[in-house]
């Protein structure tokens, strides 16, 4: 699969990640890249066992076209299939990655 990055992902990943040197967070959001690369399709990387360590998940509701990551404790990276809702799992083979959320856990 490709990957492409938002506008607003890079500016988050320089802000929230790399100007704070979080390395371990950088590591986990290198692996979930390779994770997404070496998939063929979208249906093969949520069937992958590493998709359940990081948590990559459907949101439900009015996000029901986004899917997560855990990058940590706090902070969620956002990603969205590049195509038309709803998806067809074998269809999508490029996913955007939209933002990282680092509110949504609160301080805890």
């Amino acid at each position: 699969m490709k990957i492409s990055r938002s506008k607003h992902y890079d500016r988050a990943y320089k802000s929230k990640i790399e100007r704070k040197h979080k390395t371990k967070e950088i590591e986990t959001i290198k692996n979930i890249e390779d994770l997404i690369v070496d998939s063929d399709n979208l249906k093969n990387l949520l069937g992958n066992p590493l998709s359940y360590v990081y948590n990559i998940n459907n949101k439900s509701g009015n996000l029901k076209e986004i899917y997560t990551a855990n990058v940590n404790q706090k902070i969620r990276l956002y990603m969205k299939p590049v195509g038309k809702y709803p998806y067809n799992e074998i269809e999508i083979t490029e996913m955007e990655f939209i933002e990282i959320d680092d509110q949504h856990y609160g301080d805890g």
